[in-house]
């Protein structure tokens, strides 16, 4: 990441003997008292809260603890907040990617080497092309696809791929039945890893009951999520869709899997960074804390994952131009003293190229998430300044034009 070392904004305590306290309830027992000043490690939000709720480590007494505290007892989380939410290109996105690359022997440099399984030749078309609906977000249809061709011709690529659709599908258990068959058959670490991860997803997660909308799926755990909040939630999927849908031209042949879980189930699952609100990977993902209620910054957070469903379903897009439209269409805007700060990383020869933040963020720190993604909000806001919907439109069905359009926009934010 480079030149994203230079851009680190920290947050601190606003105010003196601030009380770090052992939940967000006004009346739980108080761990420490923070000094004005004190830098802080934001681990997560409590986003359901009436009042906006951090989950923090400070140094207190020379021990690091963690604890609660407001949002109004923490200086710089404006800007701070805005890298809360996940890339969309996230490790198990990139499994995925490693498993079809390996399927057609193909190398994937952002994964570090691939070990190939071999397609036969008859099979490498129907692969092609169960592969090509999965990318679109109709893994269904490549299962269909797929499973008439396996009965008593087991492949290994195509066993691969067919979990892949089954898992995208919410069929997890038959997932890890096609991927274990496949391992059987020929051994690949990618793959392994991937089966691994998802038996450790399985285990931990105990999102069953499920709703269904008109274009979403969602599955939540009852005992984490009152039911009135679900349906909100769902709604909230089915609305954003619509408006992102007329917005980006994305057209959903099946139902988007929405999946809202703990956060503790969500983080075993995915294990990505503490600092992640949501996350889409081929379904939607949102942690929550236990009894959590609709809120603002759910909404966002919904809406923000929505817009990576709705990319999805029209191309394949660099994590910049993923993430930067993701917070504009879900109503994140640059503040003055963020477009100062870029402006002045500019000047100053510190702004990265957006070439630079293609690939998946998933592994950084709060703080330079955040930067990545400052700087992507800010190349959106200009595109559509300087040219507007319309232009979007035809940008989205004409993705050649992508990289005269990023060198553009890094002249624009003065590279």
């Amino acid at each position: 990441m480079g030149p994203l070392l230079y851009f680190l904004l920290a947050l601190t305590v606003k105010e003196d003997r601030a009380p770090l306290r052992s939940g967000c309830a006004s009346d739980s027992s108080v761990v420490a008292t923070l000094p004005a000043g004190a830098p802080l490690t934001l681990r997560y939000a409590l986003s359901g809260e009436s009042v906006p709720c951090y989950k923090v480590a400070a140094e207190a007494n020379g021990a690091l603890v963690d604890g609660y505290l407001s949002a109004g007892a923490i200086d710089g989380l404006e800007e701070f907040d805005k890298g809360r939410r996940e890339a969309a290109w996230t490790d198990t996105a990139q499994l995925l990617q490693a498993v079809h690359a390996a399927s057609q022997k193909k190398p994937l440099l952002s994964t570090g080497g691939v070990a190939a399984i071999s397609v036969p030749a008859l099979h490498a078309d129907l692969a092609q092309k169960a592969y090509r609906l999965i990318e679109t977000s109709q893994p269904g249809k490549a299962l269909a696809m797929l499973e008439p061709e396996m009965r008593g011709k087991p492949d290994p690529g195509l066993l691969a791929i067919a979990g892949e659709a089954a898992w995208l599908s919410d069929d997890t258990a038959r997932a890890l039945e096609y991927w274990k068959s496949s391992l059987d058959l020929q051994p690949n670490p990618d793959l392994d890893r991937l089966y691994q991860r998802v038996q450790r997803e399985t285990k931990n997660d105990q999102s069953a009951e499920k709703l269904y909308g008109m274009r979403v799926i969602l599955r939540y755990d009852r005992n984490a999520v009152p039911a009135e909040t679900a349906r909100q939630m769902l709604g909230i999927v089915d609305e954003t869709f619509s408006t992102v849908s007329a917005r980006l031209g994305c057209n959903a042949e099946e139902k988007i899997v929405t999946i809202v879980q703990t956060r503790e189930a969500y983080q075993k699952a995915t294990d990505v960074a503490e600092w992640t609100g949501g996350l889409f990977d081929g379904r939607i993902r949102i942690p929550v804390s236990s009894g959590q209620e609709m809120g603002p910054s759910m909404r966002r957070a919904l809406a923000h994952e929505t817009t990576h469903a709705c990319l999805s379903m029209i191309g394949s897009w660099p994590a910049w131009f993923q993430e930067g439209m993701a917070q504009k269409l879900s109503g994140d805007t640059l503040t003055p003293a963020m477009r100062s700060t870029i402006a002045q990383m500019a000047r100053d020869g510190k702004l990265p190229r957006l070439s630079n933040l293609s690939q998946g963020w998933s592994q950084l720190d709060a703080q330079h998430a955040m930067a990545a993604y400052a700087v992507s909000l800010a190349a959106i806001e200009i595109f559509y300044e300087n040219h507007g919907d319309d232009a979007m439109r035809n940008l989205l069905r004409n993705p050649e034009q992508l990289p005269p359009v990023t060198a553009d926009l890094d002249k624009r934010l003065g590279l």
